[in-house]
């Protein structure tokens, strides 16, 4: 639990207070299912879709036709969910450059201060442990998959490695269906968040077929079956019914409408409308609402449902008086007004950012081009009109104006954090951030004008995201043809010669790619994978001095670990020792956590002979990484040369209890039981080795041991 201000604190114990006096004894489940279009679901009557566990939900709750999310945004999105604060309170703008400030009450601090324990699972990179979101949470797991190697340490082509590191819903039902089934008899608060949806589109078999035309209502498909499974797990543990459920979305998808492929730089419907569906236990199911509301008011609501007073300042409004009247009057349905905004185009690209305000029916974007629409008579925000109505045009700025003075807070300030290295390096490789965009630091609760309209500029992201879904797919003759584009029309950027290059490598092409990547003038952290994969590949290729200048120019230009150890990886090829470790050492100086430079350089000081320093490289190795097979498979055979048997043992069953196919570590055992002279367990090995393994030179090692070769 995050340290608390005196207000917080007061809050939390009035809400304790509330709790123990008269809050009803439901559990609370919040989903979120990312970048999730509410008429993408079969309940918001998408007849295409396929997703029976969220139109069951809806059939036992209360649907909203007209939620809007904050954000087009995933981090400061769920900031405002589980804080009932706008991001001009709560402080966070976007994706890796904020942190959500401990002094900010969340959901499940309050919950936890009630008695409550309380867990999530979370899908993707943006809304990690590190961003503060966290806060509150008992038990969270956010074992993302990172880094460009797998989980052997092996080097990994992953076209995937250009959108945020995630796991598929399953991993996160793995996660948290444990923790569940564990706590069901006592009162719990789980966030279950599913990334599915976003970018890249690579739903699982079968609905990568069902859905071949359209992958996006495939990874929503699986999703809701993955869901189904969560309803299931509570259901056979006798507590579904007496669980609150709540279901929303952080943001849309801009699917090409307003030429907007994603999402994060405009500020439309498509990607600010959210699904919104609220299950609360003994109250009648299949209502629909009208009313606009917000994420904003997920917070307020579960805690009035609770019978929890809510932390002071919250800005959303609890919506318990819909559920018990769904029928609103047409003319009060948009009267509540609603903030939202998308700051990303400024902080990542210097363009102009967007504000907006909703309020009765119209719906006012404030930038570098404003605009206004009747959300009632044009939905789709097709015809703008702020030059008509006049009077309209001439309200609207004026109410945003007048809600930012009301309601920022200079508090907001304390969520702009110094990013480490590693992050800048991954956002910009993303080209999630540029050298052109304007620092956190220099956000203003004001209304800007300045800059370029985000408008304007977004049909060269759409493209490039239009190039990351080809590679992702492996239509490398498309993504060629629409990378050469990119470069084409922006000669200058670091982050489009690197989708040229995995295009040309893809077709097999290396001295296309070659010529691009020495022609790149500036090496940086939006290019610097894309040279080092080239310059790897024409080393493999025998071109060996032409992939060690590569190299060397990615070092002498942008120096970082997977840099250095592509180096010493092609001087051990070289045959230069002296060197390799030289270059390990400097990987590790850049990057003490470099997994495979330390086992590297741990086994070159081993058959050195300097079994001191060995061990305390192996020792520092398994401790940073005890999930990493090749790390207690390599200090088991140190320690089996060193004559210690039974720890050397001990390592190498770790080695096949992480990865059972690791049939070298099973080969090793084999010899260990051989050395002892312990026939029955050797035969074991052995018989497990020629029933799984398929490596020929593997089997005739283990044949060799056994006398059978």
């Amino acid at each position: 639990m995050s340290r608390l201000t005196g207000a917080a604190a007061l809050a939390l114990a009035a809400a304790s207070l509330s709790a123990c006096s008269g809050g009803r004894p439901w559990n609370v489940l919040v989903i979120t299912f990312d970048t999730t279009r509410a008429d993408a679901l079969g309940c918001y009557g998408n007849q295409r879709a396929r997703t029976p566990a969220l139109d069951a939900l809806a059939a036992e709750g209360t649907l909203f036709l007209n939620s809007a999310t904050a954000a087009p945004i995933t981090f400061p999105s769920h900031s405002t969910i589980f804080t009932g604060l706008y991001p001009i309170v709560h402080g966070v703008r976007d994706n890796g450059l904020f942190q959500l400030p401990d002094e900010r009450t969340t959901l499940a601090e309050v919950l936890k201060s009630g008695g409550f324990v309380t867990g999530a699972a979370v899908g993707a990179f943006p809304i990690t442990r590190s961003t503060g979101i966290a806060q509150g949470f008992d038990f969270f797991d956010d074992h993302i998959t990172v880094g460009s190697e797998d989980y052997r340490g092996e080097r990994e082509d992953k076209p995937r490695s250009m959108f945020f590191d995630e796991r598929p819903a399953a991993r996160v039902n793995d996660a948290i269906l444990p923790w569940l089934r564990k706590n069901a008899r006592r009162r719990f608060f789980a966030w279950i968040h599913y990334w599915d949806p976003h970018q890249p589109l690579i739903p699982p078999s079968p609905f990568k077929d069902l859905f071949a035309e359209d992958l996006y209502l495939g990874e929503i498909a699986y999703a809701d079956r993955n869901l189904g499974m969560i309803f299931r797990a509570l259901k056979d543990a006798g507590v579904y019914d007496r669980t609150l459920i709540v279901f929303s979305a952080d943001h849309g998808e801009g699917r090409g409408e307003h030429n907007e492929d994603s999402h994060s730089l405009l500020a439309y419907d498509a990607t600010l409308r959210t699904p919104l569906i609220i299950r609360a236990p003994g109250r009648p199911g299949g209502r629909r609402v009208e009313s606009r509301v917000g994420t904003v008011d997920i917070l307020p609501t579960i805690l009035d449902l609770l019978g929890f007073a809510p932390p002071a300042g919250v800005q959303g409004r609890s919506l318990v008086p819909l559920l018990a009247n769904a029928a609103t009057p047409p003319r009060q349905a948009l009267d509540h007004p609603y903030y939202a905004e998308t700051l990303s185009p400024r902080l990542s690209f210097g363009w102009g950012e967007l504000r907006v305000l909703m309020e009765g029916r119209y719906k006012y974007i404030h930038g570098p081009r404003p605009e206004l629409y009747d959300v009632l008579q044009d939905p789709r925000e097709t015809r703008d009109l702020s030059a008509n109505p006049p009077a309209e045009a001439r309200r609207m700025p004026e109410l945003l104006a007048a809600f930012l003075r009301k309601n920022a807070s200079a508090g907001a300030a304390s969520a702009v954090k110094k990013a480490d290295p590693e992050t800048l390096a991954r956002l910009a490789a993303l080209g999630y951030i540029s050298a052109g965009g304007d620092s956190p630091a220099s956000v203003q609760e004001v209304l800007r004008g300045d800059g370029e309209a985000p408008q304007a500029r977004i049909g060269l992201i759409s493209l490039s995201s239009q190039v990351k879904q080809a590679l992702t797919r492996r239509d490398y003759l498309l993504a060629r043809d629409m990378a050469e584009e990119l470069v084409r029309q922006d000669p200058a950027s670091g982050v489009y010669p690197g989708m040229l290059i995995a295009a040309h490598l893809g077709l097999g092409h290396l001295d296309k790619a070659a010529r691009v990547a020495e022609a790149v003038k500036q090496v940086n952290a939006q290019n610097d994978a894309a040279l080092l994969q080239v310059a790897y590949r024409l080393f493999a290729a025998e071109r060996n001095e032409r992939g060690l200048a590569l190299a060397r120019r990615v070092v002498d230009r942008h120096p970082t670990a997977p840099a250095h150890k592509l180096l010493a990886d092609m001087n051990a090829a070289l045959g230069q020792g002296e060197l390799r470790e030289k270059e390990l050492r400097a990987a590790l100086g850049l990057d003490p956590r470099h997994a495979r430079a330390r086992l590297d350089l741990a086994v070159s000081l081993a058959g050195r002979g300097e079994a001191e320093q060995a061990e305390r490289e192996f020792r520092s190795l398994v401790s940073a990484h005890p999930l990493f097979p090749q790390a207690h498979m390599n200090y088991g055979t140190f320690l089996a040369h060193t004559g210690r048997l039974d720890e050397a043992m001990v390592q190498l069953r770790r080695s096949v209890e992480l990865d059972p196919a690791y049939w070298r570590a099973h080969v090793a055992i084999l010899a260990l039981h051989v050395e002892r002279q312990d026939r029955s367990q050797a035969e074991s090995v052995f018989r497990r080795i020629e029933t799984g393994c398929r490596d020929p030179q593997v089997l005739a090692k283990a044949r060799e041991l056994m006398g059978t070769s």
